[in-house]
């Protein structure tokens, strides 16, 4: 057992403050059973599965957990010093790549039809720059049958080939708001929820699916973005809170990966965390791609056997195959 005292105004990173949680715990001596009924003794909710997860990661834990695992250790330390550092990292810590902040999208006149999952998109001038800025419009299939080979080959966001004119207004069939599943249309039995990277690489949760039954906690939910007519994917989880999806960037050890953040970390301006779905043929019984709107590709399966449990969901180039498809159910 280390017997070097943590020192988290030292930490220079969210994984070293980490670390110093690591070495308070290991010079506690404590089990997270004890921990946990520290915590419970002290008026804390500190969740022994919370603990053993936070440390695992290497990402910041949210103040009320660090505060009451700091308590919980004892060992004559103030929490409130674990704070300051905290927050310092929080406040001074750069954002991933993909977390940096979008220019704020064009922003058009979206409103609710009369069915609830119907929403009407008031076309003008500017409604061809909104879908490409989302990113949501697939080409028409041409003669041969392939859905726009040399936009996916030059990684541009996909597109409709004819974009609404001034006068028209397009309706799009898009998921209802609200508690949800959502499914693979190649394996429906299958729902997307939380998981870790199976080649063991990450800490952190990453979004697979699994099968139906096991898939709560955590809680999916649509939730819409201001008036871009895009959506949260939202997890609610009784322990670590509320999240949104996360389209992880170039860089990061899991690339492509989706990955829930806080919900204090969600932002109308990152994009990364903004989602597009695109009916397919009658959305209800086919349907929806889902695009990433910051870079328009489309979610899919990870691996060549998508009908896989614990499979990871990915960004992908759209390619307009079944495999890219996922089933969003209303669930009360």
């Amino acid at each position: 057992m280390g017997t070097q005292r943590p020192s988290p105004h030292e930490a220079r990173s969210a994984a070293e403050f980490v670390a110093c949680m690591r070495r308070l715990k290991e010079q506690s001596g404590l089990t997270y059973r004890q921990l946990e009924a520290n915590a419970e003794q002290q008026g804390d909710v500190l969740a022994r599965s919370t603990t053993a997860d936070v440390l695992r990661r290497d990402s910041l834990p949210r103040a009320e957990v660090v505060a009451a695992f700091v308590r919980a250790c004892g060992r004559g330390e103030d929490a409130s010093d674990w704070l300051t550092a905290r927050n310092r990292l929080a406040a001074a810590e750069p954002p991933h790549p993909d977390e940096a902040p979008a220019p704020e999208p064009s922003r058009r006149s979206w409103t609710v039809g009369p069915m609830r999952n119907r929403r009407v998109l008031a076309a003008s001038a500017g409604a061809a720059l909104l879908l490409a800025a989302v990113g949501a419009w697939a080409l028409l299939p041409g003669e041969g049958g392939d859905r726009g080979a040399a936009t996916r080959a030059a990684g541009a966001a996909p597109h409709r080939a004819s974009s609404p004119s001034p006068d028209s207004t397009t309706v799009v069939d898009g998921p209802a708001p609200g508690r949800s599943r959502i499914r693979p249309a190649l394996a429906p039995g299958l729902c997307v929820t939380e998981g870790h990277d199976r080649k063991g690489r990450y800490r952190s949760q990453v979004a697979v699916q699994r099968p139906c039954a096991d898939a709560t906690p955590p809680d999916l939910s649509l939730v819409t973005v201001g008036t871009t007519g895009s959506s949260y994917i939202q997890w609610r989880h009784p322990v670590y809170g509320d999240g949104c999806l996360t389209a992880l960037g170039s860089g990061h050890v899991v690339e492509g990966m989706l990955e829930p953040w806080p919900w204090e970390s969600c932002s109308a301006d990152r994009t990364s965390q903004h989602f597009f779905f695109e009916p397919v043929g009658d959305a209800r019984a086919d349907g929806f791609r889902i695009h990433v709107v910051q870079n328009g590709m489309c979610l899919g399966v990870n691996g060549a056997d998508d009908r896989a449990a614990g499979a990871e969901i990915i960004q992908q180039r759209c390619t307009g195959a079944r495999d890219q498809e996922f089933l969003v159910d209303e669930v009360e």
